[in-house]
């Protein structure tokens, strides 16, 4: 670790301004300043208020680093919507996005917690919790997957549902986890805890289209 910690300051340049600075900064702290008669203390003693200088900047930018950023993927750059705003209600979840959005009927468990969120005007999102299971639901404008999830399943199965056209997605066949269904103006997803069959999820769609 020692020899690490003398690479580290072999390599490192405290250049005349900083010195100054830091020479500064000491005083006004009330430490003692070292003696340019003591210059390997001297040296150790910039080169860890550099570091720390370099650690703090870093800190600085790390909030732009982390935000929202373009996407490639196969059909284009998409942009990660960052207007994130929770409401109290899918009336109010409805007025933000601009197009009809209902609480969700026929859940396999009972809802005891419901959190609304609006991406931008794009897309609705519904969080249902309650006996330890949980439901993400999700509507938006068009025909694009808006689920959110990128899982490989094992399982996937396609068809039409009394005029919407339906996709399941699961880790087994007749165990699917994830819906998605249109109607060519508007697609749902429906993400569950546990798992559900097609006949079960059919039931789910019809009652939330």
């Amino acid at each position: 670790m020692a020899r690490k910690y003398d690479e580290i300051m072999s390599h490192l340049v405290v250049t005349d301004a900083m010195r100054s600075r830091i020479l500064e900064q000491l005083e006004s702290a009330g430490q003692p300043i070292p003696s340019s008669r003591t210059p390997l203390l001297l040296r150790r003693t910039l080169a860890t208020a550099a570091c720390l200088a370099v650690v703090l900047a870093g800190i600085s930018i790390l909030p732009r680093i982390t935000s929202p950023q373009p996407v490639e993927t196969p059909s284009g750059p998409i942009t990660v919507v960052p207007n994130l705003q929770e409401v109290s209600s899918a009336q109010a979840l409805s007025a933000l996005v601009g197009f009809s959005v209902s609480d969700l009927d026929a859940l396999p468990f009972l809802v005891e917690q419901s959190t609304y969120t609006a991406y931008g005007d794009t897309l609705a999102q519904i969080r249902c919790e309650g006996d330890s299971q949980w439901a993400l639901f999700r509507k938006s404008a068009g025909t694009e997957d808006n689920s959110g999830d990128y899982t490989a399943y094992a399982a996937q199965t396609s068809y039409d549902l009394d005029g919407l056209t339906v996709i399941l997605k699961g880790d087994a066949e007749q165990s699917y986890v994830l819906a998605l269904w249109t109607d060519g103006s508007y697609t749902c997803s429906l993400r569950l805890s546990q798992p559900l069959t097609a006949e079960q999820w059919d039931q789910v769609i019809s009652a939330n289209r």
